[in-house]
């Protein structure tokens, strides 16, 4: 039988650190947020690509929820640099066979 999902996941999806230019505590949280941003602008091919879900299998996905959280990572004493991680909460519909 065919069944139609709805499946609720969790996603991490963290910038880079741009070593050129560290970022400083609220620019690493811009550059959260613009990530964040631009996911919920995203359509579904997209959206399956950043999250690691098989569009051939899932419709419909969309983000239920974010959080910005910024790491601090010290390459040493003096060389603090910030990193933004998006948690992000998403569902999509999916088709299971069995």
């Amino acid at each position: 039988s065919m069944e139609n999902l709805t499946i609720l996941a969790t996603g991490l999806l963290a910038t880079a650190s741009v070593f050129a230019s560290p970022l400083t505590l609220a620019a690493a949280y811009d550059t959260g947020f613009a990530l964040a941003d631009s996911l919920q602008a995203m359509n579904n091919a997209q959206l399956g690509k950043q999250l690691n879900v098989a569009t051939h299998t899932a419709s419909n996905i969309k983000i239920a929820g974010r959080q910005v959280q910024v790491e601090e990572i010290a390459h040493s004493r003096d060389d603090i640099q910030y990193r933004a991680v998006v948690n992000v909460d998403y569902r999509f519909k999916t088709i299971e066979s069995n």
